[in-house]
């Protein structure tokens, strides 16, 4: 019993010094939803050309999509006419950063952390999409079947619109991966000894090594890594070491390879897993090599080790609990679905197999899509089976359902 009241204790902190900053960061990116539709994105940034490159990577940082999410809008990009580099740029800085992640990185590592993770993201978006451009053969490789980015289904009233997305479809589709990733990080930094990372990772080459090797087969959102970064540099892992894994963890995963492989071909794909990996090893000994030199600039919550609820200042409590009643709401609908998938539908609904379906940004993106389209009383969107179960009226256009699907980014078929 006191092992698990100490990791509560350890994840609650974690939980409490993240809240206020990933709060601010789930506002901003409502606003941005609002501002920026993913249209307007595929507009302006679909052109060849180094220019772009450089233009969809620094989009691309702030933007907070997942790694799933951002699959339709790297579709639609590339449909638009976007060079392969553009692409690659977008998909290389867009999961590793994100407005909420930097906020709350800010929060547990310090400003100086939170700038160098920018600055990372940023040039390995670049540095990718200039070699993607270099050994990519635009034209001739294999393409995903064309897309249109996501419409504009926006409301009249853009204050509801973007709390609605911010709390709603993005908090939605980093809930899961946020609580582990806070869970994980206080069993780590409660139950794991110092003495671990002496023995296991060492330091230097080696331990960024371990780190790439942990984070490349490891799905983990932007946020989600944040805790976990935290407590490997509370139990003595280096800042550089540390950086690897928030790199390499959110940006590499099974949809993405195989999103690059259809849209781009084996060759881009290849430049992309390399530029990401060498990429990463090189920014972890340069921020190795900064923090030696000011030390300072890591902030306790960081360094220190276990830590105390009691310190935790009032605004902090408050928005930890917010936090965490919206990502148990989310969780409690995950569970919901999943409890669920085992019922068969009813015999008159209609089913479709969404294979691109990954998490719950592209269900909510799907059911977005199709909840205001005449005939649609009711929408399963459930990214576990890859099934959207459909109440239909009697007279709903069903082709209809699938073309507006599709205009999402996203390739239904019949179940």
């Amino acid at each position: 019993m006191d092992h698990l009241l100490g990791i509560l204790n350890e994840s609650w902190v974690l939980l409490a010094k993240m809240a206020p900053y990933l709060l601010l960061g789930v506002v901003v990116a409502g606003a941005m939803h609002v501002i920026l539709p993913e249209g307007l994105i595929a507009r302006y940034l679909g052109k060849p050309g180094l220019g772009s490159v450089v233009r969809s990577t620094a989009l691309g940082v702030p933007l907070p999509l997942c790694s799933c999410g951002v699959v339709p809008v790297a579709a639609s990009l590339k449909k638009e006419g976007a060079s392969s580099g553009a692409v690659v740029g977008f998909l290389v800085s867009t999961p590793t950063s994100g407005v909420d992640s930097i906020l709350a990185t800010y929060a547990l590592i310090g400003p100086a952390y939170a700038v160098i993770r920018v600055i990372g993201s940023f040039v390995l978006g670049i540095s990718a999409g200039v070699a993607a451009n270099f050994v990519a053969r635009d034209g001739q490789t294999p393409t995903r079947p064309a897309t249109s980015a996501q419409p504009d289904t926006k409301g009249s009233n853009p204050v509801v619109e973007g709390i609605a997305y911010g709390f709603g479809d993005m908090l939605g589709a980093i809930a899961r991966p946020l609580a582990l990733g806070i869970l994980l990080g206080g069993v780590i930094t409660y139950l794991v000894p110092a003495s671990f990372v002496t023995k296991y990772v060492g330091t230097g080459l080696w331990s960024y090594l371990v780190m790439l090797a942990v984070g490349l087969p490891l799905y983990v959102c932007a946020s989600g890594s944040i805790p976990l970064a935290a407590a490997f540099i509370a139990l003595g892992i280096s800042p550089g070491a540390a950086l690897i894994f928030l790199i390499v963890g959110p940006a590499t995963n099974v949809a993405t390879f195989t999103v690059v492989l259809e849209m781009l071909g084996r060759r881009v794909l290849i430049i992309y897993l390399t530029v990401i990996s060498l990429g990463a090893l090189a920014m972890g000994a340069a921020t190795d090599l900064f923090f030696s030199a000011l030390p300072s600039l890591l902030p306790a919550v960081a360094t220190s080790g276990k830590h105390h609820a009691a310190g935790l200042h009032w605004l902090e409590i408050s928005m930890a609990l917010v936090l965490g009643a919206a990502t148990l709401y989310h969780l409690s609908r995950e569970a919901k679905t999943i409890l669920n998938r085992r019922r068969q539908p009813d015999a008159d609904a209609f089913v479709l197999r969404v294979p691109d379906m990954n998490c719950q940004h592209c269900a909510g993106s799907v059911t977005k899509a199709i909840v205001n389209l005449p005939g649609v009383r009711d929408i399963n969107a459930d990214p576990g089976t890859k099934l959207l179960t459909l109440d239909l009226e009697q007279d709903a256009d069903t082709d209809g359902l699938v073309q507006a699907i599709e205009k999402a980014g996203f390739h239904p078929e019949k179940a």
